[in-house]
């Protein structure tokens, strides 16, 4: 747990609350970069022409347009992608499913970058003239598509190599058919957990004990499972997961947090209904009141 590779997982562990806003920083940097030389090279192609009456800065302005407009996309768009996936569609389904994301990503960029450079058109003594719609947008659309097709892969190549740094664990059985376990599409299994999860690290792969887990995290598609030594992120629903898990010791106590009931040292509850619950290794979850109940009678022994 002490080499370099561990380090840097716990690092980025540490850091996952930072880790979409640097994502979108550095999109935006090469988003920038890019269409400069663009830009760039846009303008030399125009100054070649004699008779051009283009002004230097309305290259910049069409590309810094472009590059806005997929910048305040990629949001939406990575939000969608990632509802998409907790699907367990079948591979042509799924290329159905983004090639509507596609065009739909593309007309809103069109959209958006014809209102900025019209509004900045606006300021000046010139006319921005699109051209020919059809034409026009089957050719933004071209170039979209590719973009799309661009991001998506980088996207998911950069979430397989987070996964495989930072420790994903996955659920195994012994006896149990292909079908059972957990997919790479959010696929749950139809029975309880099992003492054991298999995670797979860079080029290692070990067990982590189920009773090891102090608390579960709700994280988008996925949940974190504490260990006193380290964190791991498990593609389940919450939902499932209580369902699943209830039987080995784990009580939900929050829309987003789920503890191990064995682990717990004490819970304060305020006057609200709403509480904090401490576990054996000091870490604090918050209870809401929605499951104050629920939380009682489990760890209330029966008559």
């Amino acid at each position: 747990m002490g080499s370099s590779d561990e380090k840097l997982s716990q690092f980025f562990r540490d850091t996952e609350r930072y880790h979409k806003w640097a994502a979108f920083v550095l999109l935006v940097i090469y988003l920038f970069l890019n269409n400069s030389i663009n830009a760039a090279s846009d303008w030399t192609e125009l100054s070649r022409d004699s008779n051009n009456s283009t002004s230097l800065w309305e290259p910049y302005l069409w590309e810094y347009s472009s590059a806005l407009a997929t910048a305040l996309l990629v949001v939406p768009l990575i939000y969608f992608i990632r509802k998409l996936d907790t699907y367990a569609f079948g591979f042509r389904t799924w290329l159905l499913w983004h090639f509507a994301f596609a065009s739909l990503f593309s007309i809103a960029h069109v959209t958006l970058m014809v209102a900025f450079r019209e509004l900045c058109y606006l300021l000046s003594d010139k006319e921005y003239n699109f051209g020919p719609i059809a034409s026009e947008f089957f050719y933004e659309y071209r170039k979209d598509l590719w973009g799309y097709i661009t991001l998506i892969t980088f996207y998911y190549i950069m979430m397989f190599s987070y996964r495989r740094l930072i420790g994903e664990a996955s659920v195994i059985r012994e006896h149990d058919a292909p079908g059972e376990v957990s997919g790479a599409r959010g696929d749950t299994p139809t029975s309880g957990m099992p003492d054991n999860l298999l995670v797979k690290k860079l080029n290692r792969e070990f067990l982590v004990k189920l009773s090891d887990v102090y608390w579960v995290e709700a994280s988008g598609n996925y949940i974190n499972l504490h260990t006193v030594k380290s964190t791991f992120p498990l593609r389940y629903t919450m939902k499932h997961f209580c369902e699943h898990a209830s039987e080995k010791g784990f009580i939900r106590v929050h829309r987003s947090y789920v503890v191990q009931s064995t682990l717990i040292d004490n819970i304060r509850f305020e006057d609200s209904g709403d509480g904090t619950l401490t576990l054996l290794n000091g870490t604090e979850v918050p209870v809401s009141r929605r499951y104050k109940d629920a939380l009682k009678a489990r760890l209330t022994p029966a008559a």
